[in-house]
């Protein structure tokens, strides 16, 4: 008669021959997408764009850290996508969003960043999103060019997603097996989309509007070029009049 341990080590063989399977169908399965995995490529390279050309210049290297981290979540987002793990992916779009307000806010906060580090500042998230819409320049500039219209509306979706509240983002289902670690389903990834493209447009406009002076005229024209991924095209105009910024009229974005 075999002991639980030796039951256990055979069910984790059983189960890890089982994932590795999953992963390469599932992986394969969504290669066939293969098109729109590049269109959220093309708007991930607007962090890489970002960091370089105006981040690592013009914020501490304690803050900085935090803009990595939400161009690391980016990225995991992205990863998680490619291989069905739909739910996972939605919540490292949710830390996408938290690690930039927390860049922006420690950037202009050295004391509160020196008591977050000890612990001693832990405030809810609520705060930060409040900081950043009543940001000074912020002030009289429509929420749609600025967005935060679009932050306060998709946090609180992505937050239904990290929860799984909404029955939408859950991962099992009547006729799922479980435990479902992937999905290779359309639905799922068209969902996704929507999520990612939306976390990358509101990073991308509330950079814009705290370092605008940074992209104006003929200023910084290959970051220009990788926002112009991330932004619809229906902006434009209204970013250029607010800004003084121009973008570029590149290929569709996926």
């Amino acid at each position: 008669m075999r002991s639980l341990k030796e039951e256990l080590e055979i069910n984790f063989t059983a189960f890890n021959h089982e994932l590795k399977r999953r992963l390469n169908e599932t992986f394969d399965a969504l290669e066939l997408n293969n098109q729109l995995y590049i269109g959220s490529y093309e708007r991930l390279s607007s962090f890489e764009a970002w960091r370089a050309y105006v981040i690592e210049q013009k914020v501490s290297s304690s803050s900085l850290s935090f803009f990595l981290e939400a161009q690391n979540d980016a990225l995991l987002s992205h990863a998680f996508a490619k291989i069905g793990s739909w739910r996972a992916a939605l919540q490292s779009l949710r830390s996408v969003i938290e690690n930039t307000l927390f860049c922006l806010y420690y950037m202009d906060h050295p004391v509160e960043y020196q008591l977050w580090e000890a612990g001693k500042n832990q405030l809810p998230i609520s705060d930060y999103v409040k900081y950043i819409s009543k940001h000074p320049k912020f002030y009289q500039i429509d929420d749609n060019i600025t967005g935060a219209a679009l932050l306060k509306r998709e946090y609180s979706i992505l937050s239904k997603a990290v929860h799984a509240s909404a029955t939408s983002f859950r991962m099992t289902g009547v006729l799922q097996h479980f435990p479902t670690l992937m999905l290779p389903d359309i639905l799922k990834l068209n969902q996704w989309l929507t999520r990612e493209r939306h976390t990358i447009q509101i990073v991308n406009q509330i950079l814009i509007t705290i370092f605008f002076e940074e992209l104006q005229g003929a200023k910084l024209r290959n970051l220009r070029k990788s926002i112009s991924f991330t932004i619809p095209k229906n902006l434009f105009e209204q970013i250029r009049n607010q800004f003084n910024i121009r973008l570029f009229e590149l290929p569709d974005i996926n």
